[in-house]
């Protein structure tokens, strides 16, 4: 049985500021949503306030695009106080699943008690993972969900650069590592925000390379990372010919 995550009291703060803020919320008068998709059943949850929808649903539902809904926004939010607590706990089966909606629903446009809320949950979300020694989560997957609803892969990787070094964000920055660097290396950026193009916006591909090349070297030999992960990681400085016209590549086919 997987780990559960532990909820922490700033975690647990965020989590009561959304239901504050979002709970009593339905999805907007008239809202039918994509009859391919769901039942009218279904849709009619999204008008009880408050109602808990069942997990398959919810899961369904937080995932989909804009155009399946008449107000997506309204939707996203009337979701918001379930969702947030399934996904704090741990329990939340969807994650990897696709981009989560909530990226698309406009929430920096929200008013502003409303934005602020959103931007806590994601930022004590995130801390709090990193923070733990052990997740039912993978890295990969809740820093791509991160990225999905926040917007932008900034904050997140500002906020791992100031974790201690030697803490349990360091074991995880080696997962990443290991998981992200054959992407990386062939600037390819699928593998570390594989949704990012459902979003109008530029994927990060140089901004984690440039940020893995300066904070991540020290903190994967302090992890006990592999010495090859390490140049290769610290390979992502150079531009894409430099890259691979390195003499790494050259000593590392002579010891394979």
């Amino acid at each position: 049985m997987p780990p559960a995550m532990t909820v922490t009291p700033r975690l647990a703060a965020a989590l009561d500021r959304i239901h504050d803020l979002f709970g009593g919320l339905t999805a907007a008068p008239g809202e039918t949503g994509c009859t391919h998709c769901y039942a009218e059943a279904d849709i009619a949850l999204l008008h009880r306030p408050d109602v808990p929808l069942p997990d398959d649903l919810l899961r369904m539902f937080v995932h989909k695009e804009p155009s399946h809904f008449d107000d997506h926004p309204a939707v996203l939010r009337r979701l918001l106080p379930q969702f947030t607590t399934w996904l704090a706990s741990g329990a939340f089966e969807g994650l990897g699943y696709a981009a989560c909606g909530l990226g698309r629903a406009g929430w920096p446009d929200w008013p502003d008690p409303q934005a602020a809320a959103v931007r806590e949950f994601i930022d004590a979300w995130w801390d709090d993972f990193l923070r733990q020694d052990s997740s039912p989560y993978d890295v990969t997957d809740v820093f791509a969900c991160c990225a999905d609803m926040g917007g932008t892969v900034t904050p997140l990787l500002a906020r791992w650069a100031d974790e201690p070094v030697g803490g349990p964000g360091d074991q995880e920055l080696v997962w990443a590592c290991e998981a992200w660097e054959q992407d990386l290396l062939s600037d390819d950026a699928s593998g570390v925000v594989p949704w990012w193009y459902w979003f109008d916006r530029d994927e990060p591909v140089r901004e984690v390379q440039l940020w893995l090349a300066e904070h991540a070297p020290p903190r994967l030999r302090a992890a006990g990372a592999d010495p090859g992960l390490v140049t290769r990681i610290e390979l992502l400085a150079l531009p894409y010919e430099d890259r691979w016209a390195h003499l790494y590549w050259d000593s590392a086919a002579e010891t394979n």
